[in-house]
């Protein structure tokens, strides 16, 4: 058990709850909800656009506020048969200046950017990765794609507020520049990587990490009753920021490092056995 009684559990979704390719385990659902009976306010903090997990937290039975974009934007959860993506609580967008820089930066560097403004994204008419999208997102009406000629070009001439740019690559490729990006941007914007194909770009500041310690001041929770699990870049201030972060088997050494526990693989249902350690003191085997 826990030093700390737990009482805010924050998860990462692709390679934490959800193993990749596969789904959420019964025996996770079951640790969730045996956290929240305890009191444990349970949510989801994803790089993905919120619209795009709404389904994943009803199954998983989270009941917080949802985190996603990296921390760019909170929505309450939609209540079962609402429409929408939930009602706003938070958004730390940046310029369409920025992320037209962004997206150009992208291309000299053989990745391909797109713009996310909240539930729509904006896509680069030549860029392949469009169509894959159109098959992900069909049949969400919340969640729209635009196709755009030379998007760059349109996002310095139409002032918008950008919630992120997303780069595809090769897997590995990201890792390689990661650093690069960093020092390119500086002050300007963050940069991250939430899967191996993905580099991420967000506003100053805009973290995993900021957005729990956002959601603790909110719901009067101390960081040191706190919980998160993750597995990749984008998760490191997340698992630093809470009392007790945890870091799936696998993930980067640096996202090891800046964790109190490390999971089992989530294959093997690491989440939910730390749930049950941690929160339920249960042995967790």
């Amino acid at each position: 058990m826990s030093d700390t009684p737990i009482k805010l559990l924050v998860m990462d979704l692709d390679g934490t709850l959800l193993p990749h390719g596969g789904v959420i385990s019964e025996r996770t659902i079951a640790a969730i909800r045996a956290a929240r009976e305890l009191g444990v306010i349970t949510t989801i903090s994803s790089g993905r656009n919120i619209p795009s997990f709404i389904e994943y937290a009803r199954t998983a039975g989270v009941n917080g506020p949802l985190i996603g974009m990296q921390g760019a934007i909170a929505r309450e959860l939609p209540a079962p048969g609402e429409s929408g993506s939930g009602a706003l609580l938070r958004h730390a967008p940046f310029t369409s200046a920025l992320a037209a820089r962004a997206v150009e930066w992208c291309r000299q560097h053989d990745l391909w950017g797109h713009a996310v403004i909240q539930d729509d994204y904006a896509f680069d008419a030549t860029d392949p990765h469009y169509e894959t999208y159109h098959g992900w997102l069909a049949g969400n009406p919340v969640e729209r794609l635009h196709s755009i000629k030379d998007l760059a070009h349109h996002l310095r001439q139409e002032p918008q507020e950008i919630s992120k740019v997303v780069a595809h690559a090769p897997a590995g490729h990201p890792e390689t520049v990661l650093a690069q990006a960093r020092e390119t941007f500086g002050g300007d914007l963050d940069v991250t990587i939430s899967h191996p194909e993905y580099l991420e770009f967000t506003a100053p500041g805009v973290n995993k990490g900021a957005a729990l310690e956002w959601l603790a001041a909110r719901l009067n929770i101390p960081l040191a009753a706190t919980m998160a699990i993750g597995d990749q870049h984008n998760d490191l201030e997340m698992l630093l920021a809470a009392g007790h972060g945890v870091a799936m088997h696998g993930a980067p050494e640096a996202v090891q490092r800046a964790a109190r526990h490390l999971a089992p693989p989530s294959e093997e249902d690491g989440a939910a056995r730390m749930i049950e350690r941690l929160i339920l003191g249960l042995d967790g085997e």
